[in-house]
């Protein structure tokens, strides 16, 4: 890593670190779901990024783990310890269920994911005796762990933050693997790759099982930090929208995902303020990264940095 981008790392961190003392609740509030859904973009970056697969279904595994999470602490009064592991568990084994996407390529396997996708949107609205319906389940604590209890916003904030760096640099080792480097040995040429005896479909499968874990994660610290979820936490648009963010951020990079999380909830927040046209916004954000930056804005700043440099004859 450059010392230009450990210095603007550390910058970012410590501005992030001071932000509850310059800002307010609303403020501290918008940074934390950035946060949240900027490791729910990351777990669709490692299979768009890396292995090239297009999955608009990781809702799914966000709002697995997070009704799971919130159904046992507050039905049931079962301990944080025990209940965000069992949401994180119960992502995860959904993902080994919808990782059988992965038998499909290209427009199939986005098919396929959207259908997955749309069953638990379904069974989320409509067993209502189970998931409370558009209602969804509320009253859902702060997570306590033993003499370890958070008991403000302020403190879930500096949770959140160090949850997500810690994600952050284990993704980090793991895309830098010796499986990550498999994985975009795949997305170049498969068929080379499997020429030279490697397994593909496990490959594959192994990455969508841990995206979904990575996603689980983000739904756990999601239904902490909303205190409810309802449907709108499994549907679609949802998956869309992570996945727009690693692509505006810039797929293939570990901040790309968290700079396209700023982005898109930054416009969401602001365009919602003057009209209900969100969607239609958001659609034109999506075209003008395809046309003007497909890279993300992670590549435009890469290229805007190399042209300069040619520019000052270096």
């Amino acid at each position: 890593m450059s010392g230009l981008r450990i210095a603007l790392a550390l910058g970012v961190l410590v501005a992030a670190l001071f932000l509850p003392q310059v800002a307010g609740p609303f403020w501290m509030g918008l940074v934390t779901q950035m946060c949240v859904f900027g490791l729910l973009a990351l777990a669709v970056d490692l299979l768009l990024g890396h292995a090239g697969l297009f999955s608009v279904g990781h809702a799914s595994f966000f709002a697995m783990a997070a009704y799971t999470t919130a159904i046992l602490q507050v039905r049931h009064a079962v301990p944080t310890a025990f209940a965000a592991p069992a949401g994180l568990l119960a992502g995860t084994l959904l993902g080994v269920l919808f990782g059988l996407a992965v038998r499909t390529r290209g427009v199939y396997f986005i098919l396929v994911t959207m259908a997955f996708g749309y069953v638990v949107w379904g069974v989320a609205h409509r067993w209502s005796s189970f998931t409370g319906g558009d209602n969804g389940v509320t009253n859902v604590p702060f997570p306590a762990v033993g003499p370890l209890r958070i008991e403000s916003h302020t403190q879930y904030y500096y949770f959140v933050l160090a949850v997500v760096v810690l994600c952050a640099l284990g993704y980090r080792v793991l895309v830098r693997s010796p499986f990550g480097l498999t994985l975009r040995g795949i997305k170049a040429s498969e068929t080379r790759m499997r020429s030279l005896g490697f397994d593909s479909g496990l490959h594959l499968y192994a990455a969508f099982v841990l995206s979904a874990a990575l996603a689980s994660f983000a739904g756990v610290l999601y239904v902490y930090y909303n205190r409810f979820v309802n449907p709108v936490a499994s549907s679609v648009p949802i998956s869309v929208e992570a996945a727009l963010m690693a692509i505006v951020g810039g797929t293939g990079t570990i901040v790309g995902p968290f700079i396209g999380s700023v982005i898109i909830l930054g416009l969401r927040n602001w365009v919602s303020s003057f009209f209900e046209l969100y969607a239609a916004v958001m659609g034109l954000v999506f075209v003008a990264a395809v046309l003007w930056a497909p890279q993300g804005v992670v590549g435009l700043a890469v290229r805007l940095r190399a042209r300069a440099a040619v520019a000052m004859g270096r």
